[in-house]
This record gives C-alpha cells, sequence and structure tokens, in this order.
C-alpha cells in the first residue's frame, strides 16, 4: 500500500467504458486509493444515451461533473487512448488547484484547436454509412495493438464495446493553460508494438519543461496487459 492514499479520476478509452479498466482500478483500491472509473455518455452501460449531441464538450462535462459533485480534490487525472481527449478539456472546466496531477497512458494530447481526427494517422475515424453519426469500433484482431488477446479474451471485448458519436473524434479541443499550470504532468508511451500514433505525441513532451515521460514496454492495452505494472505508474504520479 502507498504511503499515501490519493483520490485518483480514470478515463478509458474509444469504444469502451469504465468496466474497461476495473482490474487496475481493484488493484488501486486494494491499496488504498479511492479510485473512479466514470464512463463517458454514450458508451458501455451508458450506451442508451447516444445521440448525435454526444461529442468532445460533453464527455469534458462528463469528467468534470464527476469532480464536481462527488467534490473531489487533490486529484490525480489519468487519461488513456481516446480519454486523453476529454481529460485535457476537462482541466477547463474544473477549478484551478483540484486537479494536482495528470497523467496521459498512450493517449492523445490535443493542442488547442486540435480534434483527435487532427491527430490520428491515416484515415479519420468516420461513421462507415453516408448521413450516419455513429463510428463502430475496429475489429480487435485486426489492430495490431489487440494481437495479446487469445480467442475468449477477444470474443468478451468485442460484446462489450459500442460506437461512438463522430462529434468525439471531430470537435476541435478548446485550450487555454488551465493543463500546464497542474502541478505534475505525466505522459506514459506504450512501446510493445509499432507505436506511430503516440510517439510523436512523448517526443513533443518529453522536450517540453516540466514533463515526465516514462515508458512501458507492453501493447496500447496496458490495463489489460500490465495491470499491476499500470498501477504502480498510476501510483507514482500520485500528487
Amino acid at each position: 500500500m502507498a504511503d499515501k492514499r490519493a483520490t485518483i479520476v480514470i478515463v478509458h478509452g474509444a469504444w469502451v467504458g469504465g468496466w474497461r479498466w476495473r482490474g487496475v482500478a481493484d488493484i488501486l483500491i486494494d491499496r488504498g486509493h479511492h479510485v473512479f472509473t466514470p464512463t463517458l455518455t454514450g458508451l458501455g452501460e451508458r450506451e442508451h444515451l447516444n445521440s448525435p449531441a454526444v461529442n468532445l464538450s460533453m464527455h469534458a462535462r462528463d469528467i468534470a461533473n464527476v469532480i464536481k459533485y462527488e467534490r473531489l480534490e487533490n486529484i490525480l487525472l489519468v487519461g488513456h487512448s481516446y480519454g486523453g481527449m476529454p481529460v485535457s478539456v476537462a482541466t477547463e472546466l474544473v477549478p484551478e488547484g483540484v486537479i494536482q496531477s495528470i497523467m496521459y497512458m498512450d493517449a492523445f494530447y490535443p493542442e488547442d484547436g486540435e480534434s483527435l481526427n487532427d491527430l490520428v494517422p491515416g484515415e479519420p475515424h468516420l461513421p462507415t454509412e453516408e448521413g450516419d453519426y455513429l463510428v463502430p469500433p475496429p475489429r480487435a484482431d485486426l489492430v495490431g495493438f489487440n494481437t495479446h488477446m487469445d480467442a475468449a479474451a477477444r470474443a468478451a471485448y468485442e460484446e462489450r464495446r459500442t460506437p461512438q458519436s463522430v462529434y468525439c473524434y471531430s470537435e476541435k479541443a478548446r485550450l487555454t493553460d488551465a493543463r500546464d499550470r497542474i502541478p505534475q504532468k505525466t505522459y506514459v508511451l506504450a512501446t510493445g508494438y509499432k507505436n506511430d500514433t503516440f510517439r510523436p505525441m512523448a517526443e513533443k513532451l518529453r522536450a517540453r519543461p516540466g514533463w515526465r515521460v516514462e515508458e512501458m514496454p507492453y501493447t496500447h492495452d496496458l490495463q489489460h496487459v500490465a495491470m499491476k505494472e499500470s498501477a504502480d505508474m498510476i501510483e507514482s504520479a500520485i500528487p
């Protein structure tokens, strides 16, 4: 157990929900921490709320409202993959001083005016049918960073993924310097796969004052393949 009990908010990536971080959250809770893994609107157990109104701004508000209504203070805020987008915008909505540490775990790091579709290499995330607003998840067996899954794990994973509003990917983040004023800032790069998406972000932040950049030798799904190590890394950023 860590010497200091922390309040930790972990934000999941695209097409999944808070359930994807249950294993890591359980480890951190067993170590004495206060852990929240909110599911963003339209995803996971909240898929029935999907609509064209769901966008990046709404997901940022989801995070800010958990912090507000749970009256959380001295927070370590963690974003994984897509979660880096709403985590960034949420820093604009939370009073200064509430978030004392922020961690991006193999996550998108937008600058002001950038959308996820501006940052992702190759084709942007778009609906498969004209006039639709939902972007279906890519098949796990076609995504290189999911090759660690056996057939049973892949089936369980596929069953619980849900399509996501395109406006989560196309809306541009509107940022001032709220994120920069957070005292502790960490970026974690997964190096166990051909990481063309997140490596440029890690390298950019490695050269930026005030940032700690760490590496983990695992695939993108750190929370699945390295639960204990992911918990350890999160603990390393406790304010």
